[in-house]
């Protein structure tokens, strides 16, 4: 039996605060002065919520099979491949929706007992990344397609 002895650590409450408001483009100094910590406790707190992020992001992928190509902690995304479905698939980090799993697939949103919670994450995502929605009456599987092709082109 296989043992991993690494154990993995989630942001704390103030990591992830930190991180979101970095997200938004704000900079140290401002998240400093808004939070009233020293600038290179800001800095410190980034760089630990980053790679804390990142770690959770591989973890995702491994316990569902999905061989990443992608991982970004400062944007809470990752992307691969999952060679079980044999389809794509993104991981997200948000401080609301912690982690998910979106595989990519056009199936029919309107039939699926998940449609109101889909929905509700994805635009969720959205807004914590100051994006605008196309349409938020949009399907899911099309929400999430406009969702991520948007992040990535940020990454590039």
């Amino acid at each position: 039996m296989y043992v991993n002895n690494q154990s993995r650590k989630a942001p704390t409450k103030r990591q992830v605060t930190i991180w979101a408001l970095k997200r938004n483009k704000m900079t140290g100094r401002e998240i400093a002065q808004q939070i009233r910590v020293d600038p290179a406790f800001v800095s410190r707190s980034l760089k630990e919520a980053n790679k804390r992020i990142e770690e959770l992001l591989e973890e995702a992928g491994r316990m569902n099979k999905i061989k990443l190509s992608l991982v970004n902690g400062e944007m809470g995304i990752a992307h691969g491949h999952s060679h079980i479905f044999n389809i794509d698939a993104h991981i997200t980090f948000s401080p609301v929706n912690g982690l998910q799993v979106w595989y990519e697939h056009k199936g029919e949103c309107t039939s699926c007992e998940e449609f109101v919670e889909c929905r509700k994450a994805l635009l969720q995502e959205f807004k914590e990344r100051n994006i605008e929605a196309p349409n938020s009456t949009l399907r899911p599987t099309d929400l999430s397609d406009y969702l991520f092709e948007k992040i990535e082109a940020m990454l590039e």
